[in-house]
């Protein structure tokens, strides 16, 4: 069974071109699951066994995860890999779909994304420095790093794979699924990121745009950790992250008008509709300005 779900992921990174961070998650899930038929079933991960699975066993599973602190948005991940996994069986003709496809996902409560307050973002985008015990190409790196998650929305992974090489006004940017798209730099933040480079005490000519203290590229959970510092020292509110400053530039785009395509393109969402989730937001935001400023209200 080791093999096959080796050869399955290596599928997906062939044919799928899936990232190391999904190809890293799917093992896990699976293996979870894994896990879960061999300690509260009794059972060892086989053939014979998967194809005796019922929608209880599933059910049970998800259960279990749940009683482990794990959420009803992380069951619905773990229930899409291990059914990719079953689609990779079935179309060898090793398992049938009739079970796992009558698993219902779990439900899950419309999640709005959290967007930093414009006048918030801008005031901590211009700040003198960041932490007062930086050297100042340090200060410079996060400064330009921040503004060009704002500035383009990119997703944090996008932004650290950018090569210095890469840098000018319009780029291209490889997102999920290898599917490129491409970005304009504004020219505040096209300066910010060249005088991050001539600050730079390393030679960043062949390498990652982004690097830390010894020169190494710099990783998504780094650069998590130092904001969750950085919302104390700013007072910034708790779900300020590297994510928010995509959904910030998301939700400012559509507020000072741009339309829903155009921020899908900007955003490289495969579809419209995981962009109009921020129309929610807006609205959401319309209600505040009508609480706020309504005559009834205010008397």
């Amino acid at each position: 069974m080791e093999n096959f779900i080796n050869n399955w992921l290596e599928e997906l990174i062939v044919q799928r071109h899936y990232s190391e961070h999904t190809i890293n998650s799917y093992r896990r899930d699976v293996m979870d699951f894994k896990k879960f038929l061999l300690e509260h079933e009794g059972e060892d991960f086989s053939m014979d066994i998967l194809k005796t699975l019922k929608i209880s066993d599933f059910r049970s599973w998800f259960s279990h995860r749940i009683s482990r602190g794990l959420t009803a948005r992380s069951n619905v991940r773990a229930l899409s890999s291990v059914k990719s996994f079953f689609n990779y069986l079935a179309q060898r003709n090793l398992i049938s779909l009739k079970i796992i496809n009558a698993v219902r996902r779990p439900k899950l409560s419309q999640l709005l994304p959290k967007p930093l307050e414009e006048e918030t973002i801008l005031r901590f985008l211009n700040v003198d420095f960041f932490f007062d015990s930086d050297v100042d190409w340090i200060t410079h790196r996060d400064r330009a790093l921040f503004s060009l998650l704002y500035c383009c929305g990119l997703r944090i992974n996008e932004a650290l794979n950018i090569k210095a090489k890469e840098v000018d006004v319009e780029m291209k940017i490889l997102g999920k699924g290898k599917k490129e798209r491409m970005i304009m730099l504004l020219p505040m933040i096209l300066e910010r990121i060249k005088f991050y480079i001539c600050s730079c005490p390393y030679n960043l000519n062949d390498g990652f745009l982004f690097v830390g203290l010894r020169g190494k590229r710099l990783h998504a959970s780094f650069v998590d950790n130092r904001l969750q510092k950085l919302r104390m020292l700013f007072n910034l509110p708790d779900h300020a992250s590297a994510h928010a400053f995509r959904h910030s530039f998301a939700t400012h785009m559509l507020q000072h008008g741009a339309d829903l395509r155009s921020i899908q393109e900007l955003l490289g969402h495969e579809s419209l509709s995981s962009t109009q989730i921020y129309t929610d937001v807006d609205d959401y935001n319309l209600l505040k300005i009508y609480k706020n400023f309504h005559p009834l209200e205010k008397s």
